[in-house]
């Protein structure tokens, strides 16, 4: 691609498509937690609408971090991809790493605003954006670990 330390259009082009993924997964996300909200409490009586608030919060916490764990999976695919175009591994795992651990930002704080924004009144006791933060900056970093790794096993087949 350039030969040089890093590939700035491959990182940006690596967090575009975390943040096009992030879009897309916030929002089957969003989908999911109100389909629980709505089955745990809102439509909820006797026993399931006393504990309905405490189903619900554990949905959208469940969600958001299953969402989470795509991160480093498309990482890898995106790794792997890059760095068999790439011309050497210190290129692919740089750009692979940095694109990663930025994407894997991106695309962790477009899924926790999408799954809190649509948390609706049953949902009291569900994380807050805030209390997603250190989770999502968790896989900013496996995700730039596993990318690095990823573009540089891709730059092999390159």
């Amino acid at each position: 691609m350039g030969g040089g330390l890093m590939n700035a259009n491959g990182v940006g082009l690596t967090a575009a498509v975390f943040a096009v993924v992030g879009v897309g997964v916030g929002l089957v996300a969003a989908v999911g937690t109100g389909w629980a909200e709505t089955a745990l409490a809102t439509a909820a009586t006797g026993e399931t609408a006393r504990f309905g608030p405490v189903f619900v919060a554990q949905s959208y916490l469940a969600v958001t971090a299953a969402a989470l764990v795509g991160a480093p999976l498309l990482a890898g695919v995106l790794g792997v991809l890059f760095g068999s175009q790439a011309y050497d591994a210190q290129e692919a795992a740089a750009t692979s790493g940095v694109g990663g651990g930025v994407g894997a930002l991106v695309y962790g704080l477009v899924v926790a605003v999408l799954v809190v924004a649509s948390q609706g009144e049953a949902a009291t006791q569900a994380h807050g954006i805030a209390d997603a933060l250190a989770p999502v900056l968790t896989t900013a970093v496996v995700a730039a670990v596993v990318g690095a790794a990823a573009g540089a096993v891709g730059s092999v087949t390159g």
